[in-house]
């Protein structure tokens, strides 16, 4: 591979020793969970390890609310103090611990349960437990859900898979409601759009927004959508195919099955959308211009990129080994605007480099 290197430009890597399942930054508190169940925090600032957890299994999902980290991995969900790392209370589920979400007292978790005989999800449970880990509330449904959702109105809402597709809604003290989707294609991904919408993406590339229970579908037939974001009012999907586009109208095409999608910063001002894919070539993350889709950069990578997350003026990359790549606006403007000599010096510091960190984890 030629051209500039995810190492070339990032503040700061650190390291999980296996897959990033879970990345977010909080604050100035970069939070990251990994296939072998290690639950990591550092100080986005200073680099600083705060604290790290050893689990049993992959960490799936994570919410911060009120000081408090509330993680879903392997089989159960846990309160952790954010601050210390102490792991306030456990509790287990059935079957895989997959998403939480938490909301004014209410944590929601969901699970499911995979039988490897039919190769198939047969049924997943929403679980609602209080603050403290007592159990409120538990309802079990026949599918597995793609996207685990907080509503405005306090409740949960999933994007389905086979059989029924479509979406479910959770609310306290209430029985669950299903709403079909038009084309009844199962759901893939999904995210929180503006206004309160969800957007879900599906196995045959179309995009639904969510708004209260009513749906509503873009797109024609095409391969899988793998990631989805927000953006303004509207949104941006990559497909299995490589195919990026906006609901503005733009495409672009990455080279490769498309991971992750986020909003990050620009390499000049303002946001850019920041896309990896994975392809014959290895990973590459393309920077788009959000209007129009042209490409603002390049970047590549030798290992698979599985999260891309922005926080307040940097954004963070996780890869399939456990590395988490920290890019921040400033550096990024500056070492981009370097004359291609310098950037060669950038590469060549950013593989040594590499091989310190390869030496030292042997």
């Amino acid at each position: 591979m030629t051209g500039r290197t995810l190492g070339s430009l990032a503040s700061l890597v650190r390291e999980l020793g296996s897959a990033c399942t879970v990345l977010q930054i909080a604050g100035d508190n970069l939070l990251a969970g990994s296939q072998e169940g290690v639950l990591a925090c550092w100080s986005v600032d200073s680099g600083v390890e705060r604290w790290r957890i050893e689990g049993g299994g992959p960490v799936s999902d994570l919410v911060i609310d009120d000081g408090r980290i509330y993680v879903s991995a392997s089989a159960s969900l846990r309160a952790i103090d954010i601050g210390t790392g102490e792991v306030l209370w456990d509790r287990e589920l059935e079957g895989a611990s997959d998403y939480v979400q938490s909301w004014e007292g209410n944590i929601w978790a969901a699970s499911s349960v995979y039988e490897i005989e039919i190769s198939d999800y047969t049924e997943a449970t929403v679980w609602r437990f209080d603050e403290s880990g007592e159990l409120q509330e538990r309802w079990t449904e026949p599918e597995r859900p793609w996207h685990f959702g907080l509503h405005d109105d306090g409740g949960v809402l999933l994007g389905l898979g086979r059989p029924r597709c479509g979406f479910m809604r959770f609310r306290a003290g209430e029985a669950a409601s299903h709403h079909p989707i038009e084309g009844d294609s199962p759901v893939t991904v999904g995210a929180c759009g503006a206004d309160g919408r969800f957007l879900f993406g599906h196995s045959d590339g179309r995009v639904s927004t969510i708004l209260g229970s009513e749906a509503e579908t873009f797109g024609d037939n095409a391969t899988p959508v793998r990631a989805i974001t927000g953006h303004g009012d509207g949104w941006i999907a990559g497909q299995e195919s490589g195919l990026i586009h906006s609901s503005l109208g733009w495409t672009s095409l990455a080279q490769g099955s498309v991971d992750s999608l986020a909003m990050g910063p620009s390499i000049s001002q303002g946001e850019a959308v920041w896309a990896s894919s994975w392809g014959e070539d290895g990973a590459r993350i393309s920077v788009l211009d959000p209007d129009g889709g042209g490409s603002l950069l390049n970047l590549e990578h030798k290992h698979q990129i599985r999260h891309i997350r922005a926080g307040v003026g940097n954004v963070a990359i996780g890869d399939s080994t456990g590395r988490i790549h920290l890019i921040e606006e400033g550096v990024l403007a500056r070492r981009v605007g370097k004359s291609s000599d310098t950037a060669s010096d950038d590469e060549r510091r950013s593989r040594l480099m590499e091989r310190l960190r390869q030496l030292r984890n042997a």
